[in-house]
């Protein structure tokens, strides 16, 4: 049975005329009598109202859709996509994008494909798990905030059709791959040391000339994690104490562009200090090293530290933004990612769970 006729099948099922449920889902009955004929392949819009007004799922609906010939997809700039590699699958600035995924970490990853084999110009052949509909629903959101993970899960419960792979990265190399077209959005916190203010002036560094929209996400609180058992870390200066070892976050990224400030205003040097090198990729990985012994300092937020137990200090309360590419803002997915952004539920959930101030969650910060 094709799609057309499910979904003709599953119409009938409920009741429903062709003018009814076209009238329901916003088409015209000549568009909806396409579809059902199978003349006409619906786009992701009325394939989400279809399936809303019949109660059921896209995939039940149009899943005859999902390809089956392995599909070509670009890379982002930069990743390693050997064969065999897992990846999301997203269409970013209309091409299909691969996002390469963490083979496993405490827990193993879902995946959109999964590589089938390498091709010239950062380019490779991908056994597609997703149907073309749910491609185009996901969002691939750069950043370094661990919150993502409560709004991942809100629009899984509430929003089935909007799917976000969360890409771990420094602020500015977030920046960058909305630039490059590599994600749909970049989660942002660097402060601009002449005005004060946060991520617009770091924004248009990036982007140039080129328009893109900022909304709130949160603001939180910054400072050193130490061990529990570790002596307490006073100022600055003690960083500097003989058998201390940090553990940093990679340059362009916000935790680092603060420590870097802070060892300035203090006349100390990055390179003297131990750990200084010795990288970790996002708030959480900072924490788990100092909680597996591997540092005994390190700046993050207060969640990973709270996370993992560890002493925190706070040094500043920081504005974390996600900045949007314009062709990016006009898409379903990220109306419905906005519009979830917006709801006092997902904002009192994350406030609670992360320890955020999501007072300004969803609002625009910068056009």
């Amino acid at each position: 049975m094709d799609s057309g006729q499910r979904l003709r099948q599953v119409r009938l099922s409920a009741g429903l005329s062709q003018s009814e449920l076209a009238r329901r889902a916003g088409i015209s009955r000549q568009a909806l009598s396409a579809i059902e004929s199978g003349a006409y392949q619906p786009g992701v819009t009325v394939a989400l109202r279809l399936a809303a007004e019949l109660g059921t799922t896209v995939e039940n609906l149009f899943g005859g859709a999902r390809a089956s010939a392995p599909l070509v997809a670009r890379t982002p700039a930069n990743a390693a996509c050997a064969a065999a590699a897992r990846v999301a699958l997203a269409r970013i600035g209309g091409r299909l994008v691969a996002v390469p995924l963490p083979a496993a970490g405490v827990a193993l990853t879902a995946a959109g494909g999964i590589v089938a084999r390498e091709l010239r110009g950062s380019r490779v052949e991908v056994e597609a798990f997703r149907s073309a509909a749910e491609i185009d629903s996901t969002l691939v959101i750069s950043g370094c905030d661990p919150g993502i993970a409560v709004v991942r899960d809100y629009l899984a419960r509430h929003q089935p059709f909007a799917e976000i792979v969360p890409v771990a990265a420094a602020s500015r190399d977030a920046l960058t791959a909305v630039a490059q077209g590599d994600a749909h959005a970049a989660g942002v916190h660097l402060r601009d040391p002449a005005t004060g203010d946060y991520n617009v002036a770091a924004a248009r560094a990036v982007f140039g000339r080129r328009t893109f929209r900022m909304i709130s996400f949160a603001r939180w609180e910054l400072g050193m994690a130490t061990r529990p058992d570790a002596a307490p870390l006073s100022s600055i200066d003690d960083l500097a104490r003989p058998g201390l070892r940090l553990i940093n976050r990679p340059p362009g990224s916000g935790a680092r562009a603060v420590l870097d400030e802070m060892l300035a205003a203090g006349g100390i040097r990055g390179a003297d200090l131990a750990g200084y090198g010795d990288t970790a990729a996002g708030h959480l990985e900072v924490a788990a090293a100092i909680a597996a012994g591997a540092a005994d300092a390190g700046v993050t937020i207060r969640l990973a530290a709270e996370l993992y137990h560890l002493n925190f200090a706070p040094w500043r309360e920081e504005r974390y933004d996600l900045v949007i590419g314009e062709e990016a803002f006009a898409l379903p997915s990220m109306q419905r990612f906005i519009d979830a952004l917006n709801s006092r539920a997902l904002a009192h959930e994350v406030a609670k769970l992360c320890a955020y101030d999501t007072t300004r969650m969803g609002t625009v910060a910068a056009l």
